[in-house]
């Protein structure tokens, strides 16, 4: 063992008797079995030690983590990249039939977010996760022979199948690996590769756009570009991500113990394959449960959108289609920093919720210029910033995640809630694009109209939230006061897979 594990005290030989793993703890819970071979009460884990653990977390986790979810965002925004260029006229799209192709993504979604949530519970996340990469690069790579309406549709369709299965596992992934003052931070930089995707496929679309004499056409070999690189680096997870902290070969077992007792403060727990329906109940009647599905919907009816006709948008202003194309690297810097910026502040403050609040409004502001100034040649640039202050809305989608990795315990009620808020994701985005209609081309007025409306529906559901989740901090407080004034440990039902309202020494972040 190193000096630096050594610091902490760690006795591998100390684990819960095989009476205490049959017949549980003193709360009545079983103890998962594989889980309790590392739980050890009595390790400190100095400041030292935990900051190397963090970044030997990261150069497993957080690598993969960042590689997937931007695959997974350029491969569903190579629709907004073959917008402008050829796919519409290729294709023999007409009327509203783009918007389709935007929607029929998360109808795929919707009907894989069941049985992948209960798939995830039942198997290895990272061979799992493995699969699904590769299925869906082999799905992009098919759809460059798409020639028409049809086959565009059927091919979208099952890359929201098997795109399914990214946000619960990386919640879970989250939850399992890094401590609650991390997740925020870390939920938003895997969430910031949005923008790094449009830097990159900004790109790749503009030297791709110049391929005019070939066989194929531009977006076509944009499409087998994405999908053979997503199916490579499909391998690479199968190969390098290990499934949780307790099965990970890369670490020793004086590192899974310390890798175990370091999350024992996020009292999420890590990981149990039993499903408990008591958890399920309570997670189909929690009313902050629905209140995070309402978010997550309301925004998401704002950020699809934008996302599928951000292209058309900007070219609407009298830009032409490679310098659209080469706006996306800016758009991307300026997404970066906002998904950033977002969790730093809310990090800083300790306070989610207001950063939601303060990030809708340069939303709401740049909404209204959009819709109130028309686009000429000395108005374009004034647009432009208007339009990306409308960007400060996509950071609502990692701030939500992050509060439900945070707030929600219990390994079965997590898995719902996981079910619920992600439904309502995809059934957001399956709407978002049918708000733009082709009807009300170029300055889609009521769009936007609509979008005003639904920012503030949004934040009439986020005050609701804040604070029902204050209500419920007021009423554990007394139990957290006792609890640090008994002899017990603290967090010492941290790995009991108790839900967030079972335990009343729970913390809720606001």
């Amino acid at each position: 063992m190193d000096s630096s594990s050594q610091s902490t005290g760690v006795d591998i030989g100390k684990r819960p008797s095989f009476q205490e793993l049959e017949h549980g703890s003193s709360s009545g819970e079983v103890v998962d079995r594989e889980l309790a071979r590392y739980l050890n009460h009595d390790i400190v884990i100095d400041k030292k030690t935990n900051k190397e653990l963090f970044w030997k977390v990261n150069k497993r986790i957080l690598t993969i983590m960042l590689g997937t979810y931007f695959c997974q965002s350029l491969d569903k925004g190579t629709l907004g990249f073959s917008s402008i260029m050829g796919i519409k006229e290729d294709a023999h799209l007409v009327g509203d039939q783009y918007s389709w192709l935007g929607t029929i993504v998360y109808i795929g979604i919707l009907v894989g977010e069941y049985p992948t949530n209960f798939l995830i519970q039942k198997l290895p996340v990272a061979k799992y996760l493995a699969v699904n990469v590769f299925c869906w690069g082999i799905v992009i790579t098919c759809s460059a022979a798409s020639s028409n309406f049809a086959g565009l549709m059927v091919i979208r369709f099952l890359l929201g199948i098997f795109e399914s299965c990214v946000q619960p596992i990386f919640i879970i992934l989250t939850a399992m690996w890094y401590t609650r003052d991390e997740q925020a931070v870390l939920t938003s930089i895997w969430y910031g590769m949005t923008g790094v995707q449009l830097m990159v496929g900004g790109l790749v679309a503009y030297g791709v756009s110049h391929y005019t004499d070939g066989v194929i056409k531009p977006w076509q070999l944009l499409f087998l570009v994405l999908g053979i690189a997503t199916t490579v680096w499909a391998v690479f997870i199968g190969w390098y991500l290990p499934d949780s902290p307790i099965t990970a070969k890369c670490f020793s077992e004086e590192e899974k113990v310390l890798l175990v007792e370091r999350v024992r403060a996020n009292q999420t727990g890590i990981g149990n394959k039993n499903v408990k329906i008591y958890q399920l109940k309570e997670a189909l009647l929690d009313p902050l449960v629905l209140l995070y599905a309402l978010l997550q919907f309301t925004s998401t009816l704002i950020i699809g959108g934008l996302t599928i006709f951000s292209n058309i948008i900007v070219n609407s202003f009298g830009f032409s289609d490679l310098n659209t194309q080469l706006l996306n690297i800016i758009q991307g810097v300026i997404t970066i920093i906002i998904m950033v910026g977002s969790a730093t502040v809310a990090t800083y403050l300790e306070d989610t919720s207001i950063v939601m609040f303060i990030w809708t409004l340069p939303s709401i502001f740049g909404t209204v210029m959009v819709m109130r100034v028309t686009p000429t040649e000395s108005t374009r640039i004034g647009l432009l910033l208007a339009f990306y202050c409308m960007q400060f809305f996509l950071a609502q989608g990692n701030l939500i995640f992050s509060l439900i990795s945070r707030n929600v315990a219990g390994q079965t009620k997590k898995s719902v809630t996981l079910t619920i808020t992600f439904l309502s994701w995809g059934v957001g985005n399956m709407i978002a694009p049918q708000i733009f209609q082709s009807s009300d081309a170029p300055r889609y007025t009521r769009a936007f109209t609509m979008h005003l409306f639904l920012y503030f529906i949004f934040l009439l559901f986020l005050i609701a939230a804040r604070f029902s989740i204050i209500r419920r901090n007021r009423i554990n407080l007394k139990y957290r006061m006792e609890a640090l004034q008994s002899d017990d440990e603290s967090h010492l039902h941290a790995f009991d897979d108790l839900t967030d309202i079972e335990n009343r020494t729970f913390r809720y972040s606001i």
